[in-house]
Protein backbone atom coordinates (compact mmCIF):
# COMPACT_ATOMS: atom_id res chain seq x y z
CA UNK A 1 0.00 0.00 0.00
CA UNK A 2 1.41 3.50 -0.74
CA UNK A 3 1.00 6.33 1.53
CA UNK A 4 1.83 10.04 2.14
CA UNK A 5 2.54 11.79 5.06
CA UNK A 6 1.26 14.89 5.12
CA UNK A 7 4.08 16.83 7.75
CA UNK A 8 3.22 20.11 9.44
CA UNK A 9 4.15 23.15 8.36
CA UNK A 10 6.74 24.29 11.12
CA UNK A 11 6.26 27.29 13.34
CA UNK A 12 9.31 30.25 13.70
CA UNK A 13 10.05 30.53 17.40
CA UNK A 14 7.68 32.78 19.37
CA UNK A 15 8.49 35.75 20.73
CA UNK A 16 9.66 35.39 24.92
CA UNK A 17 8.14 38.73 26.84
CA UNK A 18 10.60 40.13 28.87
CA UNK A 19 10.76 38.86 32.36
CA UNK A 20 8.81 40.48 35.23
CA UNK A 21 11.27 41.93 37.57
CA UNK A 22 10.99 40.65 41.37
CA UNK A 23 9.77 43.22 43.71
CA UNK A 24 12.99 45.18 46.04
CA UNK A 25 13.09 43.95 49.47
CA UNK A 26 11.94 46.61 51.55
CA UNK A 27 10.89 48.90 48.94
CA UNK A 28 7.30 50.17 48.32
CA UNK A 29 5.80 47.87 45.98
CA UNK A 30 5.76 49.82 42.92
CA UNK A 31 7.31 49.18 39.61
CA UNK A 32 10.16 51.15 39.02
CA UNK A 33 10.29 53.61 36.51
CA UNK A 34 12.52 52.33 33.19
CA UNK A 35 14.64 54.98 31.38
CA UNK A 36 14.34 55.63 27.82
CA UNK A 37 17.74 53.48 26.97
CA UNK A 38 16.10 50.79 28.90
CA UNK A 39 13.21 50.55 26.98
CA UNK A 40 14.69 51.23 23.72
CA UNK A 41 16.61 48.03 23.75
CA UNK A 42 13.73 45.73 24.04
CA UNK A 43 11.37 47.55 21.65
CA UNK A 44 14.18 47.45 19.02
CA UNK A 45 14.57 43.81 19.84
CA UNK A 46 10.91 42.99 18.91
CA UNK A 47 10.79 45.04 16.07
CA UNK A 48 13.63 43.22 14.38
CA UNK A 49 12.39 39.79 15.26
CA UNK A 50 9.01 41.03 14.33
CA UNK A 51 10.51 42.45 10.84
CA UNK A 52 12.22 38.94 10.23
CA UNK A 53 9.48 37.05 10.90
CA UNK A 54 7.20 39.26 8.48
CA UNK A 55 9.72 38.71 5.83
CA UNK A 56 9.57 34.66 6.38
CA UNK A 57 5.99 35.21 6.18
CA UNK A 58 6.09 36.89 3.06
CA UNK A 59 7.84 34.54 1.42
CA UNK A 60 6.18 31.46 2.61
CA UNK A 61 2.87 33.02 1.55
CA UNK A 62 4.40 33.94 -2.05
CA UNK A 63 5.41 30.40 -2.46
CA UNK A 64 2.39 28.33 -1.38
CA UNK A 65 0.98 31.38 -3.61
CA UNK A 66 2.52 30.24 -6.17
CA UNK A 67 2.14 26.37 -6.46
CA UNK A 68 -1.69 26.96 -5.87
CA UNK A 69 -0.96 29.48 -8.98
CA UNK A 70 0.17 26.28 -10.93
CA UNK A 71 -2.71 24.01 -9.71
CA UNK A 72 -6.14 23.39 -11.40
CA UNK A 73 -8.06 25.85 -10.67
CA UNK A 74 -10.82 23.55 -8.94
CA UNK A 75 -11.81 19.81 -8.33
CA UNK A 76 -13.89 18.48 -10.97
CA UNK A 77 -17.25 16.62 -10.08
CA UNK A 78 -16.20 13.59 -11.67
CA UNK A 79 -13.23 13.13 -8.59
CA UNK A 80 -13.51 8.66 -7.18
CA UNK A 81 -11.46 7.75 -4.37
CA UNK A 82 -7.83 6.19 -4.81
CA UNK A 83 -7.31 3.12 -3.48
CA UNK A 84 -3.62 2.28 -2.61
CA UNK A 85 -2.77 -0.64 -3.15
CA UNK A 86 -0.82 -1.33 -6.24
CA UNK A 87 2.38 -0.42 -6.92
CA UNK A 88 4.00 2.15 -9.77
CA UNK A 89 4.24 0.60 -13.14
CA UNK A 90 6.41 -2.37 -13.21
CA UNK A 91 9.56 -1.13 -14.75
CA UNK A 92 10.68 -2.71 -18.36
CA UNK A 93 12.33 -6.01 -18.00
CA UNK A 94 11.04 -7.39 -14.95
CA UNK A 95 9.09 -10.07 -15.45
CA UNK A 96 7.10 -12.90 -13.10
CA UNK A 97 9.95 -15.26 -14.24
CA UNK A 98 12.48 -13.41 -11.80
CA UNK A 99 10.23 -14.21 -8.69
CA UNK A 100 12.16 -17.27 -7.05
CA UNK A 101 9.90 -19.70 -8.06
CA UNK A 102 8.86 -23.09 -5.91
CA UNK A 103 6.59 -26.14 -6.71
CA UNK A 104 2.95 -26.50 -6.01
CA UNK A 105 1.24 -29.07 -3.59
CA UNK A 106 -2.26 -30.77 -4.34
CA UNK A 107 -1.94 -32.72 -0.83
CA UNK A 108 -2.36 -29.06 0.89
CA UNK A 109 -6.03 -27.55 0.88
CA UNK A 110 -7.20 -25.05 2.66
CA UNK A 111 -10.67 -24.72 4.55
CA UNK A 112 -13.19 -22.48 6.34
CA UNK A 113 -13.30 -24.05 10.27
CA UNK A 114 -16.83 -23.53 12.44
CA UNK A 115 -16.41 -20.28 14.46
CA UNK A 116 -15.78 -21.18 18.63
CA UNK A 117 -16.31 -19.07 21.50
CA UNK A 118 -15.51 -14.99 21.67
CA UNK A 119 -12.28 -14.25 22.69
CA UNK A 120 -11.29 -10.89 24.39
CA UNK A 121 -8.89 -8.70 22.79
CA UNK A 122 -5.80 -9.85 24.67
CA UNK A 123 -6.72 -13.71 23.50
CA UNK A 124 -7.35 -12.39 20.33
CA UNK A 125 -3.84 -11.16 19.49
CA UNK A 126 -2.22 -13.48 21.92
CA UNK A 127 -3.69 -16.33 19.14
CA UNK A 128 -3.18 -14.68 16.22
CA UNK A 129 0.36 -13.44 16.48
CA UNK A 130 2.09 -17.03 16.16
CA UNK A 131 0.08 -17.57 13.09
CA UNK A 132 1.74 -14.19 11.02
CA UNK A 133 4.88 -13.35 9.59
CA UNK A 134 6.81 -9.74 7.83
CA UNK A 135 7.75 -10.16 4.45
CA UNK A 136 9.97 -8.52 2.90
CA UNK A 137 10.89 -8.39 -0.54
CA UNK A 138 14.30 -7.03 -3.10
CA UNK A 139 14.17 -5.67 -6.64
CA UNK A 140 16.58 -6.21 -9.17
CA UNK A 141 17.90 -2.57 -7.18
CA UNK A 142 19.25 -3.55 -3.93
CA UNK A 143 18.19 -0.41 -2.72
CA UNK A 144 14.51 -0.85 -3.75
CA UNK A 145 12.23 -3.25 -2.08
CA UNK A 146 8.48 -3.71 -0.49
CA UNK A 147 7.80 -4.56 3.11
CA UNK A 148 4.45 -6.21 4.28
CA UNK A 149 2.67 -9.13 6.14
CA UNK A 150 1.47 -12.48 5.66
CA UNK A 151 -0.63 -15.33 7.31
CA UNK A 152 0.60 -18.73 7.92
CA UNK A 153 -1.79 -21.52 6.61
CA UNK A 154 -0.11 -25.06 6.89
CA UNK A 155 2.23 -25.96 9.16
CA UNK A 156 4.65 -27.10 6.71
CA UNK A 157 5.70 -23.13 5.53
CA UNK A 158 2.43 -22.30 3.57
CA UNK A 159 1.74 -18.18 3.61
CA UNK A 160 -0.94 -16.26 1.96
CA UNK A 161 -0.36 -12.86 1.28
CA UNK A 162 -0.41 -9.82 -1.15
CA UNK A 163 0.55 -10.03 -4.48
CA UNK A 164 1.76 -6.51 -4.75
CA UNK A 165 4.09 -7.15 -2.18
CA UNK A 166 6.21 -9.61 -4.21
CA UNK A 167 5.57 -7.28 -7.45
CA UNK A 168 8.84 -6.71 -9.13
CA UNK A 169 10.92 -8.77 -6.31
CA UNK A 170 13.37 -10.98 -7.23
CA UNK A 171 14.28 -12.16 -3.74
CA UNK A 172 11.91 -12.70 -0.70
CA UNK A 173 12.66 -13.29 3.05
CA UNK A 174 10.15 -13.81 5.64
CA UNK A 175 10.77 -13.34 9.53
CA UNK A 176 8.54 -14.33 12.33
CA UNK A 177 7.16 -12.34 14.67
CA UNK A 178 8.86 -13.97 17.59
CA UNK A 179 11.46 -11.25 18.05
CA UNK A 180 14.30 -13.40 17.05
CA UNK A 181 15.13 -11.73 13.87
CA UNK A 182 15.96 -15.06 11.85
CA UNK A 183 15.05 -14.77 8.09
CA UNK A 184 13.79 -17.83 5.66
CA UNK A 185 14.37 -17.72 2.56
CA UNK A 186 10.87 -17.84 0.69
CA UNK A 187 9.54 -18.97 -2.78
CA UNK A 188 6.00 -18.31 -5.18
CA UNK A 189 3.65 -21.05 -5.53
CA UNK A 190 1.26 -18.69 -7.76
CA UNK A 191 -0.79 -15.55 -7.58
CA UNK A 192 -3.37 -14.03 -8.67
CA UNK A 193 -2.04 -10.67 -9.83
CA UNK A 194 -5.95 -8.84 -10.26
CA UNK A 195 -7.30 -10.70 -7.21
CA UNK A 196 -4.15 -9.50 -4.73
CA UNK A 197 -3.39 -12.87 -3.91
CA UNK A 198 -0.04 -14.95 -3.64
CA UNK A 199 0.88 -18.25 -2.19
CA UNK A 200 4.70 -18.24 -0.89
CA UNK A 201 6.16 -21.04 0.47
CA UNK A 202 9.32 -21.06 2.92
CA UNK A 203 11.27 -23.92 4.96
CA UNK A 204 10.55 -23.27 9.23
CA UNK A 205 13.64 -25.46 9.68
CA UNK A 206 12.77 -26.91 12.61
CA UNK A 207 10.50 -24.32 13.86
CA UNK A 208 7.29 -25.23 14.83
CA UNK A 209 4.74 -22.64 13.02
CA UNK A 210 1.05 -21.94 14.19
CA UNK A 211 -1.72 -21.95 11.03
CA UNK A 212 -4.27 -19.40 11.19
CA UNK A 213 -7.76 -20.36 11.40
CA UNK A 214 -9.94 -19.75 8.34
CA UNK A 215 -13.39 -17.96 9.36
CA UNK A 216 -16.67 -17.89 7.41
CA UNK A 217 -16.70 -14.08 5.85
CA UNK A 218 -20.21 -14.45 4.47
CA UNK A 219 -21.28 -14.27 8.15
CA UNK A 220 -20.02 -10.81 8.51
CA UNK A 221 -22.39 -7.92 8.96
CA UNK A 222 -21.94 -4.06 8.92
CA UNK A 223 -20.99 -3.02 12.72
CA UNK A 224 -19.47 -6.30 13.47
CA UNK A 225 -16.20 -5.92 15.44
CA UNK A 226 -13.26 -6.41 13.39
CA UNK A 227 -9.46 -6.82 14.43
CA UNK A 228 -6.16 -6.00 11.62
CA UNK A 229 -2.71 -7.49 12.85
CA UNK A 230 -0.24 -6.45 10.78
CA UNK A 231 3.31 -4.55 10.33
CA UNK A 232 2.35 -1.13 9.13
CA UNK A 233 5.49 0.85 8.44
CA UNK A 234 7.69 -2.45 8.04
CA UNK A 235 9.37 -2.21 11.41
CA UNK A 236 6.11 -1.40 13.41
CA UNK A 237 5.73 -5.35 13.68
CA UNK A 238 2.56 -7.12 15.14
CA UNK A 239 0.72 -4.07 15.93
CA UNK A 240 -3.03 -4.49 16.10
CA UNK A 241 -5.93 -2.36 15.48
CA UNK A 242 -9.69 -2.27 15.64
CA UNK A 243 -12.46 -1.39 13.74
CA UNK A 244 -16.16 -2.46 12.29
CA UNK A 245 -17.07 -3.64 9.36
CA UNK A 246 -18.08 -0.20 7.66
CA UNK A 247 -19.52 -1.87 4.44
CA UNK A 248 -19.48 -5.67 2.68
CA UNK A 249 -19.55 -6.35 -1.56
CA UNK A 250 -17.47 -3.26 -2.31
CA UNK A 251 -17.58 -4.07 -6.28
CA UNK A 252 -14.46 -3.43 -8.98
CA UNK A 253 -15.73 -0.12 -10.08
CA UNK A 254 -15.59 1.31 -6.38
CA UNK A 255 -12.36 -0.97 -5.31
CA UNK A 256 -10.17 -2.14 -7.94
CA UNK A 257 -11.14 -5.83 -7.42
CA UNK A 258 -13.61 -7.96 -9.23
CA UNK A 259 -13.73 -9.51 -5.79
CA UNK A 260 -16.88 -8.15 -3.26
CA UNK A 261 -14.02 -6.43 -0.76
CA UNK A 262 -15.08 -5.81 3.12
CA UNK A 263 -14.77 -2.23 4.03
CA UNK A 264 -13.72 -1.61 7.03
CA UNK A 265 -12.60 1.58 9.88
CA UNK A 266 -9.50 0.32 11.26
CA UNK A 267 -6.35 2.15 10.64
CA UNK A 268 -4.24 0.69 7.73
CA UNK A 269 -1.00 1.76 6.18
CA UNK A 270 1.95 0.64 4.42
CA UNK A 271 3.26 -2.79 5.66
CA UNK A 272 -0.58 -3.80 6.85
CA UNK A 273 -0.80 -5.26 3.45
CA UNK A 274 -1.40 -9.00 3.53
CA UNK A 275 -1.91 -9.34 7.45
CA UNK A 276 -4.95 -10.57 8.69
CA UNK A 277 -8.68 -9.38 9.51
CA UNK A 278 -10.02 -10.97 12.56
CA UNK A 279 -13.53 -11.59 13.86
CA UNK A 280 -14.36 -12.36 17.25
CA UNK A 281 -13.61 -15.65 17.29
CA UNK A 282 -10.21 -14.86 16.43
CA UNK A 283 -9.93 -16.32 12.93
CA UNK A 284 -9.03 -14.68 9.99
CA UNK A 285 -12.19 -13.46 7.57
CA UNK A 286 -10.01 -11.46 5.68
CA UNK A 287 -6.67 -10.51 4.13
CA UNK A 288 -5.76 -6.61 4.12
CA UNK A 289 -5.12 -5.17 0.93
CA UNK A 290 -5.70 -1.60 0.58
CA UNK A 291 -6.79 1.62 1.97
CA UNK A 292 -8.74 4.37 0.01
CA UNK A 293 -6.37 7.25 0.93
CA UNK A 294 -7.71 10.46 -1.56
CA UNK A 295 -8.81 11.29 -4.74
CA UNK A 296 -7.53 10.86 -8.06
CA UNK A 297 -8.78 12.26 -11.28
CA UNK A 298 -10.17 10.54 -14.21
CA UNK A 299 -6.91 9.41 -15.63
CA UNK A 300 -5.89 8.13 -12.32
CA UNK A 301 -3.37 10.58 -11.65
CA UNK A 302 -3.18 12.05 -7.59
CA UNK A 303 -4.50 15.20 -6.72
CA UNK A 304 -2.17 16.49 -4.03
CA UNK A 305 -3.43 18.07 -1.33
CA UNK A 306 -7.19 17.33 -2.46
CA UNK A 307 -8.55 15.32 0.80
CA UNK A 308 -7.27 12.31 2.69
CA UNK A 309 -9.66 9.77 3.80
CA UNK A 310 -9.28 7.45 7.25
CA UNK A 311 -10.58 5.23 8.91
CA UNK A 312 -11.40 3.39 4.97
CA UNK A 313 -9.75 0.31 4.77
CA UNK A 314 -10.35 -2.97 2.99
CA UNK A 315 -9.62 -6.39 3.24
CA UNK A 316 -10.32 -9.75 0.52
CA UNK A 317 -13.30 -11.89 2.48
CA UNK A 318 -11.43 -15.28 2.74
CA UNK A 319 -14.54 -17.71 1.88
CA UNK A 320 -14.18 -15.87 -1.96
CA UNK A 321 -10.05 -16.01 -1.28
CA UNK A 322 -9.55 -19.99 -0.22
CA UNK A 323 -10.97 -21.56 -4.10
CA UNK A 324 -8.18 -19.81 -5.59
CA UNK A 325 -5.51 -20.15 -3.30
CA UNK A 326 -6.20 -23.90 -3.67
CA UNK A 327 -6.13 -23.96 -6.94
CA UNK A 328 -2.45 -21.99 -6.64
CA UNK A 329 -1.78 -24.57 -3.99
CA UNK A 330 -2.66 -27.38 -6.10
CA UNK A 331 -1.72 -25.90 -9.60
CA UNK A 332 0.80 -23.13 -9.36
CA UNK A 333 -1.77 -21.14 -10.90
CA UNK A 334 -5.33 -19.26 -11.16
CA UNK A 335 -8.10 -19.82 -12.52
CA UNK A 336 -11.41 -17.57 -13.49
CA UNK A 337 -14.76 -20.20 -13.16
CA UNK A 338 -16.91 -18.17 -16.28
CA UNK A 339 -20.05 -18.82 -17.70
CA UNK A 340 -19.20 -17.45 -21.43
CA UNK A 341 -21.43 -14.32 -21.36
CA UNK A 342 -22.12 -11.04 -21.11
CA UNK A 343 -24.36 -9.23 -18.61
CA UNK A 344 -25.36 -7.21 -16.32
CA UNK A 345 -27.51 -6.23 -13.29
CA UNK A 346 -30.88 -5.52 -13.96
CA UNK A 347 -34.69 -5.45 -12.86
CA UNK A 348 -38.01 -6.95 -15.16
CA UNK A 349 -41.11 -6.57 -13.98
CA UNK A 350 -39.72 -5.88 -9.97
CA UNK A 351 -37.57 -8.79 -9.90
CA UNK A 352 -34.12 -8.48 -9.60
CA UNK A 353 -31.20 -10.62 -11.33
CA UNK A 354 -28.36 -10.65 -14.05
CA UNK A 355 -29.84 -10.18 -17.63
CA UNK A 356 -28.06 -11.85 -20.25
CA UNK A 357 -27.20 -9.61 -23.20
CA UNK A 358 -24.78 -11.83 -24.62
CA UNK A 359 -23.94 -15.65 -25.25
CA UNK A 360 -20.29 -15.98 -25.92
CA UNK A 361 -19.82 -19.98 -25.47
CA UNK A 362 -20.71 -23.10 -26.25
CA UNK A 363 -21.71 -24.60 -23.13
CA UNK A 364 -24.69 -21.78 -22.24
CA UNK A 365 -26.08 -22.10 -25.93
CA UNK A 366 -26.63 -25.55 -26.19
CA UNK A 367 -27.78 -25.48 -22.80
CA UNK A 368 -30.52 -22.71 -24.09
CA UNK A 369 -29.51 -19.50 -22.00
CA UNK A 370 -30.76 -16.83 -24.74
CA UNK A 371 -30.28 -13.03 -24.99
CA UNK A 372 -32.66 -11.52 -22.58
CA UNK A 373 -33.15 -14.00 -19.94
CA UNK A 374 -32.72 -12.76 -16.60
CA UNK A 375 -31.10 -14.83 -14.14
CA UNK A 376 -32.80 -15.07 -10.95
CA UNK A 377 -30.99 -17.82 -9.03
CA UNK A 378 -27.57 -19.72 -9.79
CA UNK A 379 -26.98 -22.88 -7.60
CA UNK A 380 -30.02 -22.43 -5.16
CA UNK A 381 -28.59 -18.47 -4.63
CA UNK A 382 -30.46 -15.21 -5.61
CA UNK A 383 -28.30 -13.23 -7.79
CA UNK A 384 -29.13 -9.70 -8.01
CA UNK A 385 -25.52 -8.31 -8.56
CA UNK A 386 -22.67 -9.18 -10.21
CA UNK A 387 -20.68 -9.86 -6.78
CA UNK A 388 -23.27 -11.91 -6.10
CA UNK A 389 -23.28 -14.07 -9.21
CA UNK A 390 -19.09 -14.44 -9.35
CA UNK A 391 -18.97 -15.27 -5.90
CA UNK A 392 -21.24 -18.45 -7.05
CA UNK A 393 -18.83 -19.08 -10.13
CA UNK A 394 -15.81 -18.55 -8.42
CA UNK A 395 -16.83 -21.27 -5.45
CA UNK A 396 -18.21 -23.69 -7.95
CA UNK A 397 -14.93 -23.96 -9.99
CA UNK A 398 -14.20 -23.75 -13.78
CA UNK A 399 -14.65 -27.87 -12.96
CA UNK A 400 -17.86 -27.09 -11.58
CA UNK A 401 -21.53 -27.42 -13.10
CA UNK A 402 -24.05 -24.54 -12.72
CA UNK A 403 -27.62 -24.38 -12.29
CA UNK A 404 -29.67 -21.50 -13.27
CA UNK A 405 -33.66 -20.32 -12.98
CA UNK A 406 -34.22 -17.68 -15.42
CA UNK A 407 -37.14 -15.67 -16.36
CA UNK A 408 -37.98 -15.43 -19.86
CA UNK A 409 -41.57 -13.80 -21.05
CA UNK A 410 -42.89 -13.81 -17.51
CA UNK A 411 -41.84 -17.71 -17.64
CA UNK A 412 -39.23 -19.68 -15.06
CA UNK A 413 -36.87 -21.99 -16.79
CA UNK A 414 -33.70 -24.14 -15.52
CA UNK A 415 -30.82 -24.41 -17.45
CA UNK A 416 -27.73 -26.16 -16.61
CA UNK A 417 -24.41 -26.16 -17.89
CA UNK A 418 -20.43 -26.32 -17.33
CA UNK A 419 -18.52 -23.68 -16.58
CA UNK A 420 -14.98 -22.90 -18.40
CA UNK A 421 -11.72 -21.26 -17.01
CA UNK A 422 -11.78 -17.80 -19.40
CA UNK A 423 -7.79 -17.77 -18.50
CA UNK A 424 -7.22 -20.69 -20.40
CA UNK A 425 -9.38 -19.32 -23.53
CA UNK A 426 -6.68 -16.70 -23.89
Amino acid sequence: MDNYLSPRWPKGPGVQPPPVPAAQPGGSGRRPRRTLRRWLIPALSVVLVLALLGGISFWAVNAIAGMLAQASPGLPDDLRPWVSRHLDETPSGWTPGDLPWGDPDPSVELSILPAGSVLTGRELYQAALPTLVCVETTHSNPFEGSVGTGVVVEETGYVVTNYHIIDEAVKIDISLLDGSGQLFSAQVVGFDEEFDLAVLKFDPKGVQLTPARLGDSDLLAVGDWVYAVGNPMGYLLGSMSVGIVSALDRDEDRSGSALGLIQVSNPLNPGNSGGALLNEYGQVVGITCAKITGMVWEDSETIDGAVVLEGMGLAIPISDAVPFLNHILATGKTWRPAMGIQCGAFQVDGRKGILVDKVTADAPREAGLKKGDLILTANGRPVTSLVELRRVLYRTGADGELTCTVLRNGAEYTISFPLMDSLAQN
